[in-house]
């Protein structure tokens, strides 16, 4: 027996058990690893950022309207309406459009770095602990293969742009953040890395190059 104090509540419990209830036939892109680890990676980094229980709680459910059919209804009836608020500020499609009922790709992931703006800081945590962990295992993937980023929608090139921009926000938005410094070393190593150069015309900084690509996907969609 110990007379610490908890340093979580029961909530915390109660949340992480549903995750897993509804998770768990979900593994990540590409891979047989569980979902379920992202989502714990991510709740982790939330509270190694100073976050409190409830945005550890968001961390935990940032993807169940999305990928898991529940609703912000349904989130705030088990957790309150801060929680469900933050799980919907990280959602980045309309409530009711799943798999491939989702809007493109590129209208979703513009709208969503235009929202970073004016988001609570609890949402931006949350943002930040999913980027820094997807970005890291991305990374992490693409040095042992590189062909790695054909598993994403935007491949190599609309990644870049999208993590950057993210990172770029947060940085102004959420200073100090440690989830952001993690993004920020994970978007480095993919801008520095040989397959990004492959597509950065000669002359070009990476970083403007990632910066350009949504002008250059609309120019070329109005082509």
């Amino acid at each position: 027996m110990t007379n610490k104090p908890p340093t979580h509540s029961e909530r915390y419990d109660e949340a992480l058990l549903w995750t897993a209830q509804l998770h768990r036939h979900q593994a990540r892109n590409g891979k047989s690893v569980p979902y379920l680890s992202h989502l714990i990676a991510v709740s982790g980094l939330v509270w190694e950022d100073g976050g409190s229980e409830n945005e550890a709680i968001a961390g935990l459910l940032h993807d169940a309207i999305e990928d898991a059919g529940q609703s912000h209804t349904s989130i705030a009836e088990r957790f309150g309406a801060e929680v469900a608020a933050m799980v919907l500020d990280c959602t980045d499609t309309a409530e009711g459009l799943t798999g491939a009922g989702k809007e493109p790709w590129l209208v979703r992931k513009t709208r969503y770095v235009a929202s970073l703006e004016h988001k609570r800081a609890g949402s931006l945590r949350v943002t930040a602990a999913d980027k820094a962990h997807n970005a890291r295992d991305q990374v992490l993937d693409a040095r042992r293969d590189p062909a790695s980023w054909d598993r994403f929608k935007a491949g190599l090139d609309g990644t870049a742009w999208y993590l950057l921009s993210i990172h770029q926000t947060l940085s102004d938005r959420l200073p100090g953040s440690r989830s952001n410094e993690l993004l920020g070393e994970a978007v480095n190593e993919i801008l520095s890395s040989e397959a990004y150069g492959q597509l950065v015309p000669s002359g070009i900084a990476p970083a403007v190059w990632a910066a350009g690509y949504l002008e250059r996907t609309q120019s070329g969609a109005q082509a």
